[in-house]
């Protein structure tokens, strides 16, 4: 009795020392307390934060475990935790000024796209290109197309409807990019579609990550070329102000926004609202180009006056609430716009196009242990979107002149409401819903090894369209019938899916990753993807990744059979990717950093369309080979980095010719300058350089391959920060973009009717931002 006794004293005593508990206080310089510091044992997903006290309290799960003090406005404070040491008080020392700080420690930053938890940039494994809020400040990016046309790899093509584009030489409206919020999707759910314009603005960003490559064995469906993952202010614990922003510019551009987060104890509360409209760009001389856009039409069909004008206005909005580990949110937007240059319209004036989406989440994240951490989410989306196209078809036109209309004559305003009027709509329904539960385990047994998996229920119950050539709101019919194509059974779908991650450090120099995931369709049924990692640091300022990661983008609902007469399910299996690729990240001064990345991408089954109007899966396989890589440099007050991107893709045969590099860039530049002129005055100017490209001509009825020349735009920055006024800090900027008004023409990779897209002309915009 008295040996089990010793027993169960000696293990209850080794338990104690293995959860080490250590405490303590955190303050300024001046002795003050700091609430919301946050306090994390590195390499682990452990962290806490102080209260208004500046009190903590954490459980270190080995004794030689190592503390990182983190503070916004604060330098990071890293604490190597021995045997003895339970109370350890801190002070912080305030930021210094960026300029002062080195390239390496400016870059020194954490992602959690790659891998589902935090990880330095340096050793996750994946290549994820980090844009912060100081850049975003720096370079004045006021959107997220604003902000992706200066990261290698990827191309944004503005419309003035959505963004079209891509990463890695497969580009269209970046549907084969899986676009988040906070690590929660924000596809449309109609077409599963990355649906980008100006609803995603940078007033609430902390920070983008830009993943290249496949990540389904993460993510799941519809990562195929990589991820977008915007990670915002109030979704950030550490957010603890109140943010004020104005803007204004040319065409008419305004907007007012709020973003706020305020943590109480355990209880934190944070949101963020916009509102924001402008006329965007007057493209009424464009528009009747009939060389560089309505190309492959009568001319004289159109209106001999046409006018040309638009008014788009976007409402993101975002709030939530957490109480010591439960938390509730929602994350949507309201949109309003006017199509752009999508397609060759008859009537600008009256084309419209309205969008709902709204994301409801509730969950729980909670510590069960020293090494085990469990996540559960429920999700709710719901989304509806109506509007109306006047645009130019030849079939009805050809037929109006075979019944009469004299061709030497423009259409008539009733000639067009009559016969090029369509009305498309779910604004009488009661929209397309998609619901989800996500549990999630984060297992971490020890400093050099993690595990995470988890399992994901995901349904989709959606909603085709009303169509109408004389109502603008017709009625729906949601009953659930194959003849109905508002809403046919194959509409509603579901899976399950499993993951399981495995990451393991070996000789503190080599990082190993390994992870897969099964997902089963009710339509497509199993798929299975794989992703394997492997990064070397062989000495302290050299990493070096070897990747290989699979990735799939499942059928949508069009490409089923949503739009087809035939009562039937088109038989289509998803989009495969491969990709392997290896890259280096060297610094070879604290002030000189450089990273290279060299990949393969392999794809197979994509989905394209038949002469007869349905979908087949292509037998084609699709190889790129691209390079990307980044240099960066800092002297004195002066920082630059430069981005080059070389893609390579197979030869397609059209137009009777065979074209390497069909609608794909093969090189792109893109730099920055910035000049920190004083403390608070900064001018930063940007380049971006495409080089010519050979694309399809935008008129499906025109079979031709066009060619655009290179072009470069340049933009400028002037910002004046941190300005001290009572409590507030205030940030005042001047932006130009295209300072020297090129003339810019883009591909219309969609081929939708025009041949070609031009981009804006010279633009000012002026912002205001107060923090309390």
């Amino acid at each position: 009795m008295k040996k089990s006794l010793f027993i169960i004293l000696v293990l209850t005593v080794n338990i104690v020392f293995a959860q080490q508990i250590v405490t303590g206080v955190i303050t300024d310089e001046t002795n003050r307390p700091i609430d919301s510091v946050e306090i994390s044992v590195k390499n682990t997903a452990l962290k806490t934060f102080t209260d208004e006290q500046g009190r903590y309290s954490i459980e270190v799960p080995e004794v030689a475990a190592t503390l990182e003090f983190t503070k916004k406005n604060f330098k990071v404070q890293v604490v190597e935790i021995k045997k003895d040491i339970t109370n350890l008080n801190i002070t912080l020392i305030a930021s210094v000024d960026f300029f002062e700080l080195t390239l390496e420690e400016l870059m020194n930053v954490e992602v959690i796209t790659a891998s589902k938890k935090p990880e330095n940039q340096k050793i996750a494994p994946a290549t994820i290109y980090v844009v912060t809020e100081k850049d975003i400040i720096e370079n004045g990016y006021t959107d997220l197309t604003n902000l992706l046309e200066n990261v290698p790899g990827v191309v944004a093509i503005r419309t003035d409807h959505f963004t079209f584009g891509g990463q890695r030489g497969f580009l269209s409206n970046f549907s084969q990019t899986l676009l988040l919020v906070n690590g929660r999707e924000m596809q449309n759910l109609f077409a599963s579609e990355t649906f980008i314009s100006t609803q995603f603005a940078t007033h609430n960003i902390k920070q983008v990550e830009i993943l290249q490559g496949p990540a389904s064995a993460l993510y799941g469906a519809n990562a195929l070329v990589g991820v977008i993952n915007i990670i915002t202010k109030n979704g950030s614990s550490d957010y603890d102000e109140i943010q004020y922003r104005t803007e204004f510019g040319t065409q008419g551009t305004q907007a007012q926004s709020i973003v706020f987060g305020k943590n109480i104890n355990d209880f934190r509360i944070s949101g963020s609202f916009r509102y924001f409209r402008s006329n965007l760009w007057d493209y009424k001389d464009f528009v009747k180009d009939t060389v560089n856009f309505r190309q492959g039409v009568p001319s004289k069909a159109f209106p001999i006056n046409q006018e040309f004008k638009q008014n788009s206005w976007s409402l993101p909005y975002a709030a939530k609430i957490s109480y010591k580990g439960l938390y509730l949110g929602i994350e949507g937007y309201e949109l309003k716009g006017s199509k752009g240059l999508e397609n060759i319209s008859l009537d600008y004036i009256n084309q419209s196009d309205f969008r709902q989406l709204a994301l409801y989440y509730a969950g729980i994240e909670k510590k069960i242990s020293a090494k085990l951490k469990i996540n559960a989410e429920l999700q709710f989306y719901k989304e509806r979107f109506w509007g109306v196209n006047y645009t130019f078809d030849n079939v009805i036109y050809d037929t109006l002149v075979k019944n009469g209309h004299n061709p030497e004559l423009p259409l008539t305003d009733q000639e067009i409401k009559d016969n090029f009027m369509m009305a498309y709509s779910q604004q009488s329904s009661s929209g397309s819903k998609r619901y989800k539960g996500s549990i999630q385990l984060d297992y971490v047994p020890n400093q050099t090894l993690s595990i995470i998996g988890g399992y994901t229920f995901d349904m989709f119950d959606l909603l085709g369209l009303s169509l109408s050539t004389d109502k603008l709101n017709p009625s729906f019919d949601e009953t659930r019938a194959i003849e109905n194509r508002m809403r046919k059974p194959f509409f509603r779908q579901y899976k399950n899916s499993l993951f399981l991650q495995l990451q393991k450090t070996l000789f503190d120099k080599l990082y190993v990753t390994l992870g897969g995931r099964f997902d089963y369709h009710n339509i497509y049924k199993s798929i299975l993807t794989f992703r394997s990692g492997l990064v070397y640091t062989p000495f302290k300022k050299t990493s070096i990744r070897f990747l290989f990661g699979q990735a799939f983008r499942e059928p949508n609902i069009f490409e089923l059979g949503a739009s087809s007469a035939k009562n039937v399910v088109n038989e289509l299996d998803p989009a495969r990717m491969n990709t392997f690729e290896v890259g280096i990240n060297q610094s070879f001064t604290s002030n000189l950093l450089a990273n290279i990345v060299a990949y393969k991408n392999i794809a197979t089954n994509f989905i394209e369309p038949t002469e007869t109007g349905g979908f087949i899966n292509s037998d084609n396989v699709i190889n790129v080979f691209g390079i990307e890589s980044q240099l960066f440099y800092k002297t004195g007050n002066f920082r630059t980095e430069i981005g080059y991107s070389y893609v390579k893709k197979d030869a397609d045969d059209y137009a009777g010719v065979s074209t390497v590099n069909l609608g794909v860039y093969p090189h792109r530049i893109t730099g920055g300058l910035t000049f920190n002129a004083t403390d608070n005055f900064t001018i930063n100017s940007r380049i971006n350089y495409y080089s010519q490209i050979q694309a399809k001509h935008g008129n499906k009825d025109v079979t031709q391959i066009i060619t655009i020349p290179a072009f470069a735009k340049v933009d400028l920055t002037f910002s004046y920060v941190k300005i001290k006024v009572y409590d507030a800090e205030i940030t005042t900027q001047l932006l130009v973009t295209n300072v020297f008004d090129s003339t810019i023409y883009q591909p219309n990779i969609r081929i939708g009717g025009p041949k070609q897209f031009l981009q804006h002309g010279r633009q000012l915009f002026c912002n205001l931002v107060v923090r309390f």
